[in-house]
């Protein structure tokens, strides 16, 4: 990957995580015993739901496939039906108030810092709903990104191809030349590859069988890639 002149990130699951630690409390609050590591594991089984959906030409968006997200991962919990979908409805009231992808890693930072000393021009491309660039601030590393598109302002959402392109035409930058990152293969990998980008899944938990692309397991292993 010599030719890579950006690498560009997706946000959710990528950059910033969901706030297992808040889950798993507000779930053991409810009668639900799990841990964090309960919730990030039955979260896996969330992603492959969206991707599931996307692959069987669902037409979702951000916002659509939230319930079905949430839905998937309590399911895997083994909540109730009816349970579930009165914690989906406080979940999704939560997330309203205080966006609920709002943790990131300590090795975050230090990575970014290292890609940027190489040259590399760094960016992020997020489904979001207008908050992405604040979530970034909050967690101190804003400044590390040249650009940051997030999907509320510019009217289209990944897998689109068209947010992928608006990007690089805003960074005068040929596709052969960006990298990107993300977590979801359907939403992230597709889009990405479809608008010309070389893609890289982000599996951390290595759970992502069968799906013919290149995949790392943590961010760091982009300082050993470009």
């Amino acid at each position: 990957m010599n030719d890579i002149r950006t690498i560009l990130f997706d946000a959710g699951g990528t950059l910033v995580f969901l706030d297992y630690f808040f889950l798993a409390r507000e779930l053991r609050r409810n009668g639900i015993v799990v841990s964090s590591r309960d919730v990030r594991r039955a979260e896996y089984a969330a992603r492959a739901e969206i991707d599931r959906r996307l692959l069987g030409a669902v037409m979702d968006t951000d916002e659509t496939r939230r319930r079905p997200y949430f839905a998937a991962l309590l399911d895997h919990l083994g909540v109730v039906s009816q349970h579930a979908q009165r914690l989906i409805a406080y979940f999704d009231v939560i997330h309203k108030q205080n966006n609920l992808w709002r943790r990131m890693l300590p090795s975050t930072p230090a990575i970014l810092k290292q890609l940027r000393l190489r040259g590399l021009i760094l960016g992020v491309i997020s489904n979001s709903d207008g908050r992405i660039r604040t979530i970034l601030q909050q967690c101190g590393i804003a400044h590390f990104f040249d650009i940051v598109v997030d999907s509320h302002e510019v009217g289209v959402e990944k897998p689109d191809p068209r947010i992928f392109a608006l990007t690089l035409q805003r960074l005068n930058l040929r596709p052969y030349h960006a990298l990107y990152v993300g977590d979801i293969y359907g939403i992230d990998v597709v889009g990405s590859e479809r608008a010309g980008l070389q893609a890289i899944l982000l599996d951390t938990l290595d759970l992502y069988e069968g799906m013919h692309c290149r995949k790392i397991r943590h961010l760091r292993e982009l300082l050993t890639i470009v």
